[in-house]
């Protein structure tokens, strides 16, 4: 018999396709990962891992292995969710993924007034653009723009958010500001390939015919360092975009609108800490929607 405890660190590999990323993900040293993985393929006297100069490659053995201990994963989960659904105490954890510029800026404020309220409960900030997984517990709540499609998740629409375009005062003065509905004869930042933003970039994308591009970034910090460098014409969220003095929203007729969503797995329903934490923003953003909507600084 193998070590059952080695089967998460087989499938961290499997999905990252390496040991440091495995490693990041199970939050261990690259070196505990290389030990366990060796470990476990000597206990069942078989190559899991292929390894390649692109990666970790499962083995027939692997494809094998990986479906059997996803099935164990699953019951693992199902039955932590099951008790954490038991518990009464607010206090503890409480593990929040969200787009990363949302998280580090936006949220901000309203977790410093969370932590007055609940001082027993720690939130765990996840600011990353990657979606993590609520069904694997690699986080309690999560913060979306869209409606999530996964099974098993409760889903909270808790505001519109807008995101328009924005220049430089400095560029304006220079090149005057965009006439009719796109940026013709205007220069723009885009974002490059990695920046994964569905429809949001489709309606970038068609604004942005007959401009030139002069910089893509990856994201949203990028995006507003660049518009504020005198760049040219980019998107923020109107959140972002109207909180920076230097900057000016350009053909505010043009906006994009999505949803922002608070998603939780539906057994940690019964959850106090994490049933108190979804409570508070949902109660807070509502109160917030005029900034993410951009209608506060238009008035």
């Amino acid at each position: 018999m193998f070590d059952w405890n080695d089967a998460r660190f087989f499938l961290a590999i499997a999905r990252a396709g390496s040991l440091s990323g495995a490693a990041r993900a199970l939050r261990v040293q690259q070196s505990t990962m290389g030990r366990r993985l060796a470990a476990l393929e000597e206990a069942l006297g078989a190559r899991l891992f292929e390894r390649t100069p692109d990666g970790y490659l499962l083995t027939a053995a692997g494809e094998s292995l990986r479906k059997r201990t996803e099935r164990i994963e699953d019951e693992a989960l199902s039955a932590e969710r099951e008790l954490l659904g038991q518990e009464a105490r607010i206090a503890g954890v409480v593990r929040l993924t969200t787009p990363e510029a949302f998280g580090n800026l936006f949220l901000a404020p309203l977790l410093a007034r969370l932590r007055v309220e609940q001082p027993d409960i720690l939130v765990e900030v996840v600011a990353e653009n990657a979606t993590l997984s609520l069904t694997r517990r690699e986080a309690d709540l999560a913060m979306r723009t869209g409606r999530p499609r996964q099974p098993l998740l409760l889903m909270r629409k808790l505001a519109p958010l807008n995101n328009g375009l924005y220049a430089a005062r400095a560029y304006l003065e220079r090149r005057g500001r965009p006439q009719g509905g796109d940026l013709e004869g205007h220069d723009y930042v885009d974002y490059d390939e990695s920046y994964a933003g569905g429809k949001e970039q489709l309606w970038y994308t068609q604004l942005a015919r007959g401009g030139r591009c002069t910089l893509r970034v990856n994201g949203s910090h990028g995006m507003a360092g660049a518009i504020e460098a005198g760049l040219g014409v980019g998107v923020l969220p109107c959140w972002m975009g109207d909180a920076m003095p230097a900057l000016e929203r350009v053909l505010p007729a043009e906006v994009h609108s999505e949803d922002v969503w608070l998603v939780m797995h539906r057994d940690l329903r019964q959850v106090a800490r994490i049933r108190v934490v979804a409570d508070f923003f949902t109660r807070e953003i509502a109160r917030l929607a005029p900034r993410l909507t951009g209608r506060r600084s238009r008035a």
